[in-house]
C-alpha cells in the first residue's frame, strides 16, 4: 500500500490532518497524548507503519539502539540475557535493537560511528574504558551500567554489590557457620573483584574463616560452578567449609548439581548461596538464598535515559549523571543453620 495513502487515511478515520499524524510519531511534537494514542490505535489496526528511513533523513536519526557487552561468549550468564531483555522491553516501539561485544569491534569508524541514536554499554571490565571514551569524544547518547565509571560527564547506572555480599556474609556467621569457601567470577571483570574483596572483608567482621583451598575461580557459567564444586568436594572433611558463597546464581545452581551428583545434601551436609536472583532462583532445588540485584530497574532506567538524551530532554531538577542502586538480600532454603 502507497505510504502517502496510508497517511491520509489514518488521518481520516482519526479525523486530524497528515501532518498531526506525522508529529504523533515524533516524541518531542507538541500534540494532546489523547489524540497521540488514537492515532497510534487507528494506525495498528489497519497495519500503517511510520516510514522511519524517511524521517530519519529529516530528524538525522537511525532508529537504532546500540548494546555493547564487555564480550560476547557461548557462556553468557542468565543475567546478562535478562538485562538484554529487560532493554528490549523498555525500547520505544519505533526503536530497533543492535547487540554485539565490545571485545568484537576492530574499528569503532566502520562499526560504531554513525550507525546508532545512542549505545547502552553493559560494561563488566576496565577494558571496556577505551570503548566508552571513544562514544564520549564521538559525541554519541551513551549510558553505561553494571560497573562505576569515575567520570562526572558520563552517565552511570549500578548496583552497590559489596553491601549485597556483606550482607549475605553477616546472615552466614548469624546462622552459625564458622568457615566457607568461594567461588568466583572472571578475574578479570570488575564485579568478580568487588565480590570477593567483600568477602574477604565479611570474613573478617564477623569473624570467619574463608578456607584458602575452597576458594575457585569460574566463568560465571553453570559448568564452571560444577566442575569447581566438585573439587571443593575432593577437599579432606576437615579443610571442607560448611557454605559455600557463589559470585552468581548460574555457578550456584552449578554447585548444588555437583553435590547431588556426589550423594551430598544441600543444605544439611553443605551450603550454597548465590547472587543475582535470576527467575530461576526461586524454584531450583533447593531454593536458592541469593542477593536480588535490580537489573531490572537499573536496565529500565538506562533505556529511559538513553532516550532522553537523544531526544535532548533535559532534566534540570535532576543534574546526577551517576545513580547506585541498592541489592536486596533473598533468603530462601539452600542456606543451614548449624547452630
Amino acid at each position: 500500500m502507497n505510504l502517502l495513502v496510508t497517511i491520509k487515511e489514518v488521518a481520516k478515520l482519526a479525523g486530524v490532518s497528515m501532518t498531526t499524524v506525522s508529529r504523533a510519531y515524533n516524541p518531542k511534537s507538541v500534540i494532546k497524548e489523547s489524540t497521540r494514542q488514537k492515532i497510534f490505535s487507528i494506525a495498528k489496526d489497519i497495519g500503517y507503519a511510520p516510514n522511519l528511513s524517511a524521517r530519519g533523513l529529516v530528524t538525522n536519526k537511525k532508529f537504532v539502539i546500540g548494546v555493547f557487552l564487555s564480550s560476547i561468549h557461548t557462556n553468557m550468564s542468565t543475567f546478562l540475557s535478562d538485562i538484554l531483555s529487560n532493554i528490549h522491553d523498555g525500547l520505544p516501539d519505533n526503536y530497533l535493537l543492535s547487540v554485539e561485544g565490545i571485545d568484537r569491534i576492530t574499528d569503532f569508524n566502520q562499526k560504531v560511528k554513525n550507525r546508532f541514536d545512542g549505545v547502552i554499554v553493559v560494561s563488566q571490565s576496565t577494558a571496556d574504558d577505551t570503548f566508552i571514551y571513544q562514544l564520549k569524544d564521538n559525541h554519541i547518547p551513551s549510558v553505561v551500567i553494571l560497573r562505576p565509571i569515575d567520570n562526572d560527564d558520563i552517565y552511570n547506572i549500578y548496583s552497590d554489590d559489596e553491601t549485597g555480599i556483606l550482607e549475605e556474609i553477616k546472615l552466614i556467621a548469624e546462622n552459625g557457620h564458622k568457615s566457607i569457601g568461594m567461588i568466583g567470577g572472571r578475574p578479570e571483570f570488575v564485579a568478580s573483584i568487588k565480590r570477593r574483596r567483600a568477602v574477604e572483608t565479611g570474613c573478617a567482621i564477623n569473624a570467619l574463616s574463608l578456607e584458602p583451598a575452597a576458594i575457585k575461580m569460574g566463568d560465571y557459567s553453570p559448568e564452571s560452578g560444577q566442575v569447581l564444586m566438585e573439587e571443593i568436594l575432593e577437599l579432606p572433611t576437615d579443610q571442607r567449609p560448611t557454605c559455600i558463597v557463589c559470585a552468581n546464581d548460574d555457578m550456584a545452581v552449578g554447585a548444588i548439581r555437583a553435590c547431588y551428583e556426589n550423594n551430598i545434601n544441600v543444605p544439611n551436609d553443605i551450603s550454597i548461596i548465590g547472587f543475582d536472583n535470576v527467575d530461576y532462583s526461586k524454584i531450583s532445588t533447593p531454593a536458592l538464598t541469593t542477593v536480588s540485584n535490580p537489573i531490572g530497574l537499573m536496565s529500565n532506567m538506562a533505556i529511559k535515559k538513553l532516550i532522553s538524551i537523544i531526544n535532548d530532554e533535559t532534566d534540570n531538577d535532576n543534574p546526577q549523571t551517576s545513580v547506585v542502586l541498592q541489592p536486596k538480600l533473598i533468603i530462601r532454603e539452600s542456606l543451614a543453620n548449624i547452630k
